[in-house]
């Protein structure tokens, strides 16, 4: 019932998109438009605690607990768009063996951006093989603060650099880290989905 309630209130803030959608896509249903975390749905997450997730993808199912105390915007933001449906069918576009894989973008399957980022958090959780965190713009030869939104990434090694650099870890992964380790370039989340506190779906 705990984690029931917290869903509620936490939400989905999805509206009918207005936004033109790419002509590539013409013919299919537009994809919903989504906004940033409310400061309500923000609180929310940072009491609720952990919550389990499953990523269900073509190589098999990883797990990941996310700590909304730790990381409750990035989390909040998370949750919306698993609920949301936005990573079903999502393709993993970067793979660097012992570094990183990373999935998220949404010119890849012909939606639009969500037009928004959120701020970068400074989290406890450190950036160990497993974590998830928050990925950011690229750009100038430097990375671009607050500008998170989709992309997120699951490190497969420990990566102490990026602590250093101020990514927003929010989670890490409980189960499945040899599904991860095997990921490639173009396997797809086929499906994301909140679980119960025991790997429990609801």
């Amino acid at each position: 019932m705990r984690l029931v309630w917290l869903l509620v209130a936490l939400g989905v803030l999805v509206v009918a998109a207005e936004a033109k959608v790419p002509s590539k896509t013409k013919g299919k249903a537009k994809a919903p438009k989504l906004t940033a975390p409310t400061a309500a749905q923000v609180t929310a997450a940072k009491k609720m605690g952990k919550v389990r997730l499953q990523l269900s993808t073509t190589k098999g199912a990883i797990v990941v607990e996310l700590e909304g105390a730790a990381a409750p915007i990035a989390v909040a933001n998370f949750l919306n768009l698993v609920q949301a449906g936005f990573y079903n069918g999502m393709p993993f576009h970067r793979v660097e063996p012992g570094f990183v894989i990373q999935a998220g973008e949404p010119n890849l399957v012909g939606r639009p951006p969500v037009g928004y980022t959120i701020q970068d958090e400074k989290s406890p959780i450190k950036h160990t093989k497993g974590t998830i965190a928050m990925a950011r713009l690229y750009r100038a030869g430097k990375m671009v603060h607050n500008s998170g939104d989709t992309q997120f990434y699951i490190t497969l090694a420990d990566t102490p650099h990026l602590d250093t650099l101020g990514f927003t870890a929010f989670g890490k992964v409980i189960s499945g880290m040899g599904v991860a380790l095997e990921i490639a370039v173009g396997d797809k989340i086929v499906k994301a989905e909140v679980m119960g506190p025991r790997g429990r779906s609801g």
